[in-house]
């Protein structure tokens, strides 16, 4: 069931310019999620879709992905020339910290896709890998402030355990797994605060009904409804609200690993990529003329 915490939160994106480590953050130019250059079923121009950014010493590389565990796939194929051609300083990943080492490319590929793929590179080129994705706490207060602490809950329980739940078809007594995997295995790790009541899976039955009015039924429940790029309804504009925020947080890693180092390559999911493409530019600009 841990896999479903990975997935959600890779499946599941400007609105707020607030950087939770400054209280000078750079509003960076993006394009919104409802414009993002995808076709009606979420798939991008080109996988993997690659922006490829130079200006005097600096060398920006940030490829975006359609997430696949298929070893065959071309994209893992063309990640690993772009590392080889590139030889980064850094990388930037999606999906947390990894710690994991791999003895190989297709166990790296099946255990955890292009971010197994690239901890298995850049261990392999002893270079570091960074976790570019915003703390999940500061994520979840970022949320309650614009929305409200219900609002939050709802969501994140929604993206990241309930619809990877019915998107893997997975068994087990819904209740008790929300307790163990979601409760105590994600949200108190990330230190979330929840009341007593709030960590029931009642509670999550409760908003649902207060938001959909009907009761919860695992089987009509549509990813549809939590999708940034769809407009059907408040949590659609919640999520776009969750990746722009997340989307801001990348930003700001990708310039001080460019103020640090030369050559930065990023991995992230496409979607991320299309709506931050005009922001990497400004930041290549500014970068490529400053001395390191």
């Amino acid at each position: 069931m841990k896999k479903l915490l990975i997935i959600g939160c890779l499946i599941s994106f400007l609105i707020s310019c607030h950087n939770p480590n400054s209280d000078k953050a750079e509003c960076y130019k993006l394009i919104s999620y409802l414009d993002i250059n995808i076709d009606s079923t979420g798939r991008l121009p080109q996988t993997p879709y690659i922006v490829d950014l130079e200006k005097g010493n600096k060398h920006l590389i940030v490829i975006g992905t359609l997430h696949s565990r298929d070893t065959c796939d071309q994209m893992f194929t063309d990640i690993e020339k772009i590392f080889a051609n590139m030889e980064p300083e850094v990388a930037i990943n999606e999906g947390g910290e990894v710690s994991k080492t791999y003895s190989d490319r297709n166990s790296a590929i099946k255990n955890n896709g292009e971010i197994g793929l690239l901890k298995f590179l850049c261990d392999k080129q002893q270079i570091k890998m960074i976790n570019g994705d915003m703390p999940d706490d500061a994520e979840f207060e970022e949320l309650a402030k614009n929305y409200s602490k219900d609002e939050a809950l709802f969501f994140f329980a929604s993206e990241r355990f309930i619809l990877p739940f019915t998107y893997w078809g997975e068994s087990g007594n819904l209740d008790s797994l929300y307790k163990s995997d979601f409760i105590e295995g994600y949200l108190e790790p990330c230190g979330i605060e929840l009341t007593t009541e709030e960590k029931e899976f009642s509670y999550y039955q409760y908003l649902y009904k207060k938001y959909y009015k009907k009761d919860f039924n695992i089987d009509s429940i549509c990813s549809d409804n939590f999708s940034p790029i769809r407009n059907n309804g408040h949590f659609c504009e919640v999520a776009r609200k969750s990746k722009e925020l997340r989307d801001q947080y990348l930003l700001h890693q990708i310039e001080e690993q460019l103020t640090n180092h030369d050559k930065v390559l990023v991995i992230f999911g496409g979607w991320h990529v299309l709506a931050i493409e005009p922001a990497l530019t400004q930041i290549i600009n500014k970068k490529g003329i400053q001395k390191k």
